[in-house]
């Protein structure tokens, strides 16, 4: 796994930039369906949550990697903190929505991320993430799928999902702006989008 501590100063410029971050908030929010209070997983530099925050949500974000944060800081003053994933320093039923763009790919199993994310949901809240990031880049690049498909797989997040009071409802895709391979295209990532049961 790469380390974003060190990644950090050069990540933005090396992963599409402001067109991926548009698309990619783009994508976002055309599955929120108000503006209100969104968690950000892994919020990196903060660039996609930023361009949510233009579009009225009030995003506050999660990271591990202290050199990501130095970034999301200057992006959301006083709306970040270094926290884990499955560990979110939240009350229950506390925000409208979650976020996570390239975050369950990195991980060996996305149950504890999860269970974390319905337990801060409110009733009726949404959390939304991409799936098969690297299923979607293969696939861009010409290249045959894994015989073992990842944490964020598609299926595996809908039983998941389901297991914890969330329900896949809806879903959408954006293209990675400066993701692809030389010589193909950008790939598309798919956005699954699951509503928390109110019972």
């Amino acid at each position: 796994m790469l380390d974003y501590d060190t990644e950090a100063d050069d990540y933005d410029r090396t992963r599409g930039g402001s067109p991926r971050a548009e698309a990619a908030a783009d994508a976002l929010d055309r599955l929120l369906p108000a503006p209100g209070v969104v968690l950000d997983l892994a919020v990196g530099t903060a660039i996609v949550a930023a361009r949510l925050t233009d579009r009225g949500h009030r995003v506050i974000g999660i990271d591990l990697s202290a050199g990501m944060l130095q970034h999301a800081v200057r992006r959301l003053p006083g709306r970040v903190a270094r926290a884990d994933a499955t560990a979110i320093p939240l009350a229950a039923n506390s925000v409208d929505a979650v976020t996570a763009v390239w975050l369950l790919h990195l991980i060996d199993d996305a149950e504890p991320v999860l269970a974390e994310v319905a337990r801060v949901l409110r009733p009726g809240g949404h959390f939304l993430t991409t799936a098969d990031k690297v299923a979607a880049s293969r696939t861009a690049a010409g290249v045959p799928f894994e015989d073992q498909p990842r944490a964020d797989n598609c299926a595996r997040l809908t039983a998941l999902g389901a297991q914890h009071n969330l329900e896949l409802t809806t879903a959408t895709s954006f293209i990675g702006h400066g993701q692809g391979s030389p010589n193909r295209p950008d790939p598309r990532y798919p956005v699954l989008g699951f509503r928390r049961g109110t019972a």
